[in-house]
């Protein structure tokens, strides 16, 4: 039985306790996160706005529902959900990882790398939030901003593909494409498909010199 025919079970076995007013909160947000996996945006976002006029500091619920909102495209409904989730619970992590993608999706970078270090001050390690202030960074044209970030990544995750390519992108933007072919060859010996590292490398190893490693 697949994943999708489960979800859809799942949904009619809570709908019909809805129905049968025998649901608990717990069940709600459930029904709710499958409706948003199903790409039932407005069930979701109103599955979780109805549990959250009995419970209106419920920080998990005001999480889901930026979540949805996000997906919605409705990027302001989803960073004030993401702003109450920070305001009911300052240590939940991921709401300020997702507030620094809405914020990047809405085009204020500086808002975007603020949410994401204050993610990062939370947890050191998070991955995805290393690499997502990089991209951003490389946005800004911040480049020594993102090869530092990006020196984190890769030496937490020194298998990380697309780290290693990023970093080649700083540095091809700074010009130093020694250091930058490094990187797209290291990206290609992580990843084989990687067309885009593989291009790059066609596009500036004729005129650099190969280094055996970073300078």
């Amino acid at each position: 039985m697949s994943d999708s025919t489960n979800i859809k079970e799942n949904v009619k076995r809570l709908e019909k306790r809805v129905a049968e007013e025998s649901i608990n909160e717990t069940d709600m947000i459930t029904l709710g996160h499958y409706y948003y996996l199903q790409g039932r945006l407005k069930e979701a976002i109103d599955t979780f706005q109805n549990i959250l006029q009995i419970h209106p500091h419920f920080a998990l619920v005001y999480y889901h529902l930026g979540l949805a909102y996000f997906r919605a495209a409705d990027l302001k409904k989803a960073r004030e959900s993401m702003h109450k989730v920070i305001e009911i619970d300052e240590d939940f992590t991921m709401a300020y990882y997702w507030l620094g993608l809405i914020n990047f999706r809405a085009g204020d970078n500086q808002a975007a790398v603020d949410a994401l270090l204050a993610c990062l001050n939370k947890d050191p390690g998070h991955l995805i939030a290393l690499y997502d202030l990089a991209v951003i960074y490389l946005d800004m044209r911040k480049y020594e901003d993102a090869i530092n970030t990006l020196k984190k990544l890769l030496k937490a995750y020194p298998d990380h593909a697309a780290g290693y390519y990023q970093m080649g992108m700083a540095y091809n933007y700074l010009e130093r494409y020694n250091e930058a072919l490094f990187y797209f060859r290291k990206t290609v010996e992580l990843n084989p498909k990687d067309t885009d590292a593989r291009r790059m490398i066609e596009s500036i190893a004729h005129f650099t010199q190969y280094p055996e490693g970073p300078i």
